[in-house]
């Protein structure tokens, strides 16, 4: 049963991947509905996304839902983070912010990047649990080494407003930096504002 699981979602990531719409995404849709019903994790994430977006189906976000939660249970970070996030949104169902970090915490365990994005801010703001400065650095820490410029670019204006912690210029320069250098395109103007109040010891240090 497996192997029959692995060829379908084979079969339907290569319809889907050659496709720009028509018969041949409803022919995805279909394998790839096959494929998730047969239980493969994978293909239970991608018909998942494929009934939140209408895409080659009727857009059904209920369904989309039960899909992304089989996804989840058998340990996808890609399906944790998508039921989190309808968790979060209240797609498809009730809204509930704890259930959505229960999942984004799993998800960001297993590396999951968007889910490292929204736990910082989760945990920044208090969302679905107490407010724990400390948390949000680690995980956006974690998403920046994984290559996250929206990851850096929140440290560096958390490190420079001082969430947590006294300002470090010092330290929130070198976040934006590495915001900047990986594509995040408001961390060059945070960098040309934090420059202008820094002192020249703290850009020497920041270099």
């Amino acid at each position: 049963m497996a192997d029959d699981a692995h060829a379908l979602f084979e079969t339907a990531h290569t319809l889907m991947t050659t496709s720009s719409g028509g018969e041949r995404l409803m022919r995805a849709a279909e394998a790839m509905a096959r494929a998730a019903k047969a239980g493969h994790p994978g293909a239970a994430n991608n018909y998942g996304a494929m009934l939140q977006h209408g895409r080659g189906v009727a857009e059904d976000l209920v369904a989309a839902r039960t899909y992304y939660e089989s996804a989840a249970k058998a340990g996808l970070a890609a399906g944790q983070f998508n039921i989190g996030f309808m968790w979060l949104n209240g797609l498809g169902g009730p809204r509930d912010a704890s259930m959505a970090l229960k999942w984004f915490l799993l998800a960001g365990e297993g590396g999951d990047i968007d889910a490292c994005t929204h736990l910082g801010r989760m945990f920044m703001v208090g969302e679905g649990t107490g407010q724990d400065f400390a948390a949000a650095s680690t995980w956006w820490e974690a998403g920046a080494r994984l290559g996250d410029g929206r990851c850096a670019f929140n440290l560096g204006v958390a490190t420079a407003g001082g969430h947590g912690a006294p300002p470090d210029f010092v330290a929130a320069h070198r976040w934006f930096a590495l915001a900047d250098r990986l594509g995040n395109p408001e961390a060059g103007a945070e960098l040309a504002k934090l420059k202008a109040v820094m002192t020249e010891d703290e850009k020497a240090a920041a270099t």
